[in-house]
């Protein structure tokens, strides 16, 4: 039987680490493929993890907590698929190359070692009796040992098969310090309490913000008269309606569909916004891609469900791609008027206040009109004040 590792899922483009939530099975437990094993957290949503595999889980690595894409959090005893592996290799292929492929984690889910991949028959080879020597070491352990100029062979591994890990390099490091328990023993006692799910999205919420806090933004602000959009809404909801507008304005400002990488405005491809969802559990955020060209009906059919299954805490993964700029309408909550902060790599988000009646000027006097007000915050690295008001210019254009 072959121990295979369950590692962390790549869920998204940019997501690099997740946050165990919880197992929905223990160690013993027999599971078949397509099995909902476990649930991560990453910066958007919560995703339940399905088992690629039919076997018993035999360890539980990481019981909760932040871990990085393509590191193990847990591993089954049973036979592998001959179609790959959305979790994880065998633990041999991850052992066998410990300085190249598991170097970089966030490849491991996507290029899954194949057999029997070479082109010609190579001929047998010779044994190579320095490979037998290698310590077995996670990447960043064997890198810690560099560092501090330990000698791997002089450390004894608590991880999976003995492999050292991180916490072994720090505890080689102190003097006389008592050993760190395996997490085979820490898992055998009592095991932590689980973080609630509300608290998984606020730390992921609260990650992004000290993000946004080393972007220099500005917010500037617009009322928009609404009285003919409402019109021709027919029963469309404000938000796809705005969603839409706002997508086709950031077409027509390209600086404001670029993000700021290597020390320059990088075009990012087209309108992506990611939709703020009030839920029970806390904040998610699903994108949808080019809104402005999907047929408006349709649009709001396709919100309204997303909403709907994000709200009991489901996210389909098709939404959870990488957005260039957010929506976040506080209108239905009697809020008129708030700045929102960009979610880094974005240029750029859309704050939405309550849409009402209000006392405006009308010719000779005085009168009311359906009014909202908008706030676009900016990222000032990729773009100035002209084009932040060129982009509500042209969402009041795309309303008319």
């Amino acid at each position: 039987m072959a121990r295979i590792p369950i590692i962390m899922p790549k869920m998204s483009m940019t997501m690099t680490e997740g946050e165990v939530a919880s197992w929905t099975v223990k160690v013993g437990d027999h599971v078949e493929e397509g099995d909902v094993i476990a649930e991560v957290m990453t910066d958007k949503v919560d995703m339940e993890v399905e088992s690629t595999h039919t076997g018993t889980l035999v360890e539980i690595t990481v019981e909760d907590g932040m871990v990085a894409v393509g590191d193990p959090i847990g591993y089954l005893e049973g036979v592998e698929s001959g179609f790959g592996d959305l979790l994880g290799g065998s633990d041999d292929s991850v052992a066998d190359n410990p300085t190249d492929a598991a170097d970089d984690p966030a490849t491991l889910p996507e290029d899954p070692p194949v057999p029997g991949d070479q082109a010609q028959p190579a001929p047998e080879p010779t044994p190579e009796p320095e490979r037998a020597l290698v310590t077995a070491a996670v990447p960043r352990a064997r890198g810690l040992a560099r560092e501090r100029g330990l000698d791997l062979d002089r450390i004894d591994g608590t991880g999976p098969d003995g492999r050292i890990t991180v916490a072994d390099v720090e505890a080689a490091t102190r003097p006389a310090a008592p050993p760190a328990p395996t997490p085979a023993a820490a898992s055998a006692g009592q095991r932590k309490p689980a973080r609630d799910r509300s608290s998984l999205i606020r730390a992921a919420v609260a990650r992004k913000m000290v993000e946004s806090a080393s972007v220099p933004q500005f917010t500037v602000w617009r009322d928009i008269r609404l009285d003919e959009a409402d019109e021709r809404r027919q029963g469309l909801s404000w938000t796809t309606v705005l969603l839409r507008a706002y997508a086709a304005a950031m077409r027509d400002v390209p600086e404001l569909l670029c993000r700021w990488e290597d020390d320059t405005a990088t075009p990012s491809g087209p309108p992506a916004v990611a939709l703020a969802v009030a839920t029970p559990g806390g904040l998610m955020v699903p994108v949808f891609n080019e809104p402005d060209r999907a047929a408006p009906r349709e649009l709001d059919q396709e919100v309204k469900s997303v909403v709907a299954g994000v709200q009991k805490g489901r996210l389909d993964p098709a939404y959870l791609g990488v957005a260039n700029g957010s929506l976040s309408n506080l209108g239905g909550l009697g809020v008129d008027r708030f700045q929102a902060l960009v979610t880094p790599p974005q240029a750029s988000v859309l704050a939405l206040g309550s849409v009402a009646q209000r006392p405006t000027a009308v010719p000779g006097g005085l009168g009311l009109a359906l009014m909202l007000t908008a706030g676009l915050t900016v990222d000032h690295r990729v773009a100035d004040g002209v084009h932040a008001a060129t982009l509500l210019d042209r969402l009041v254009a795309h309303l008319a």
